[in-house]
């Protein structure tokens, strides 16, 4: 087991600890080894004892759950890579448990980017047959003419990778307040994208391409497109409270037995800015990401509320949007640096044999947030 961990560096150890477990369940799954799968999991930091059941029990799919986690952390930060708040801290430690302190907008889309990774993983796993687990339905044929038939072949992408998905990341949440259901809302909608957006993709067959018969699948879709849908939610996140569980209502004498006993849980709710019509609540809709507290600016460093700052920064001197000097420098203005860079270029081959190249000069700015 030391030799799945040895090739980390003492300072990126702490940090790369749990991907490296996960690893080792990759390594685990080829061998087929009951002992090792359940020493592997039992070093994994962070899980659940649900969870390192799953994993004693299908170390395969944890193989791909890792997979799946280091996907949605580098799309994270390809996704936000100009913004104050770039998905820094995100996947760096070693605990696999609440990954932002807050419970704010960028929670919200880090708990959604990292179901969505998972679905996403499991579900190429499966379609490739690498989880035991997981089976394919039989081919079926049908069509709307004798003529133009199509033959379903594949597996149903994106309904087991969602439904691993859930019972694995969903069994962390074991305190059941409003940071638990507001987790669990978030990862369900980042494995409703991902089935989302799943398409049918077909190919012909016949004489000379006539097309007679076409063999069909579902496809999942690259992940970027996934992670940015995320990001266009992420920027339109609602903000919810927790509502306490209403008090029972008198039983009435045509109200049945079921509905008299139905128990009343605390649900999330969106907070309205305008006063108007305090009694009326109303829920996020299931595609809405949603959080519970405002962000910080991250322009400081704040390690309680997960921000870097953005000193030090690079930062676009002609742009007006998020990675513009002026947005992500917070108003502390910037330093131009400006180097000169010498290089070969136009080079020539003489025979024989020799190559001769001239110098080329590039002068570089870079603009650093203060």
């Amino acid at each position: 087991m030391s030799r799945c961990v040895r090739g980390a560096s003492p300072g990126s150890r702490p940090a790369l600890l749990l991907l490296a477990v996960l690893h080792c369940a990759r390594l685990v799954a080829c061998g087929g080894g009951s002992l090792g799968a359940a020493l592997v999991c039992a070093r994994a930091p962070g899980l659940t004892e649900r969870q390192r059941a799953m994993c004693r029990q299908s170390p395969a799919a944890i193989a791909a759950i890792g997979d799946g986690l280091r996907m949605a952390y580098a799309e994270c930060r390809a996704q936000l890579a100009g913004r104050r708040w770039n998905c820094s801290g995100v996947g760096d430690g070693h605990h696999f448990g609440h990954v932002m302190p807050l419970a704010n907008p960028e929670a919200a889309f880090t708990y959604a980017i990292t179901s969505a990774g998972v679905t996403h993983a499991l579900s190429a796993a499966c379609a490739r047959g690498d989880l035991p687990a997981c089976s394919c339905t039989t081919n079926r044929r049908r069509g709307s003419s004798v003529s133009e038939q199509w033959e379903w072949g594949g597996c149903a992408v994106g309904a087991f990778g969602a439904r691993m998905a859930r019972r694995f990341l969903d069994a962390r949440e074991l305190e059941r307040d409003a940071r638990a259901l507001m987790n669990l809302h978030n990862n369900r909608v980042g494995r409703k994208v991902v089935k989302e957006l799943v398409r049918r993709e077909c190919k012909c067959h016949g004489v000379s391409g006539s097309c007679a018969v076409r063999t069909c699948w579902r496809a999942l879709a690259p992940f970027p497109a996934a992670a940015g849908a995320l990001r266009s939610r992420y920027l339109r996140a609602k903000h919810v409270a927790p509502h306490p569980p209403r008090p029972p209502r008198p039983a009435r004498a045509s109200a049945s037995t079921a509905q008299r006993n139905q128990p009343h849980h605390t649900h999330l709710v969106l907070v309205r800015r305008q006063k108007s019509n305090p009694g009326v609540v109303r829920v996020p809709r299931k595609s809405d990401l949603v959080y519970l507290e405002p962000s910080p600016s991250y322009c400081e460093r704040d390690d309680a509320a997960g921000s870097l700052g953005t000193h030090a920064r690079l930062c676009n001197r002609t742009s007006r949007g998020d990675d513009g000097c002026e947005s992500l420098c917070c108003g502390r203005g910037y330093s131009t640096v400006r180097r000169v860079l010498e290089s070969k270029c136009r080079c020539r081959f003489h025979w024989c044999c020799r190559v001769s190249c001239d110098t080329c000069v590039a002068r570089t700015e870079t603009h650093v947030c203060n």
